[in-house]
């Protein structure tokens, strides 16, 4: 078979112009206007983001320099603290000192002055034959408190005589229940007896006791009185201290009072 070649190529014609039509179609032909508001907006943000990282940076440096300053305020109070609790235990303990210097002269009871108490309320048909000092009585405890209470701390006292009836020892003992130096509920007769007729007090031999009849014999009552010495601190007793000569612990107490140690009524 035979085959039918053509050739176009020469009948082609060189177009100059629509080549050159072309070759400008090709070109952009858009404003690059977009492209620099855009960069510019770029510019701007990161600009923004910049300073405003850069404002952070500052306001934490000084920040921190406040926290450094605050650290060093904190540490001066607690070294001013630790100060003042120092302070404030050493002034305890002064404290603590003065209130036990107080509580001794407290508990003090002179006996100088409970013998002239003793002395003045003693009635005219008594013989205080002898006084010594005891640890005290425990006493009962009131309705509703809790047994075991302890001895008194300023201790007790007890009291011999003779008298001439048991009337007589009763009022005795009503009159020391009212003396301020000693605790009320707490005295009470430890023992009283009659003293036999071998003992019998003739008026013409011993006398007579105060306003007895006269020409009358008598006998004889033998007696003990037991009390606790009141609980009430020597401060509040400076009247009855003063009143029964008792003016050492008194002046004492008066100079612990005008010192700012301890106050008296």
């Amino acid at each position: 078979m035979y085959g039918l070649d053509i050739n176009f190529l020469k009948d082609r014609e060189i177009r100059p112009v629509e080549a050159s039509q072309t070759a400008r179609s090709a070109t952009p032909t858009g404003s690059r206007t977009p492209l620099l508001l855009g960069l510019l907006a770029a510019v701007a943000a990161l600009g923004l983001v910049g300073g405003y990282w850069l404002f952070l940076q500052g306001q934490v440096r000084r920040l921190e320099a406040r926290e450094a300053e605050l650290d060093a305020q904190i540490a001066e109070i607690q070294n001013q603290l630790q100060q003042i609790q120092t302070v404030q235990a050493q002034i305890a303990l002064v404290e603590a000192e003065n209130q036990a210097f107080v509580n001794v002269f407290n508990q003090i009871r002179p006996w100088s002055a409970f013998l002239e108490e003793l002395r003045d309320r003693t009635p005219a048909r008594i013989q205080v034959v002898s006084v010594s000092q005891t640890a005290g009585i425990t006493l009962p405890p009131p309705p509703g408190a809790e047994a075991g209470e302890e001895p008194p701390i300023a201790g007790g006292v007890n009291i011999e005589g003779v008298a001439c009836s048991f009337d007589d020892i009763n009022d005795f003992l009503l009159t020391l229940q009212r003396s301020p130096l000693l605790e009320a509920s707490s005295v009470g007769i430890d023992q009283s007896e009659k003293r036999g007729s071998a003992d019998l007090l003739d008026p013409e031999v011993d006398g007579v006791c105060p306003d007895s009849p006269p020409n009358r014999p008598e006998l004889l009552v033998d007696f003990t009185l037991t009390g606790n010495f009141t609980d009430i601190p020597s401060q509040d007793l400076l009247d009855v201290l003063d009143r029964q000569g008792a003016v050492g612990l008194a002046t004492r107490i008066r100079a612990l009072r005008d010192s700012g140690v301890i106050e008296t009524p």
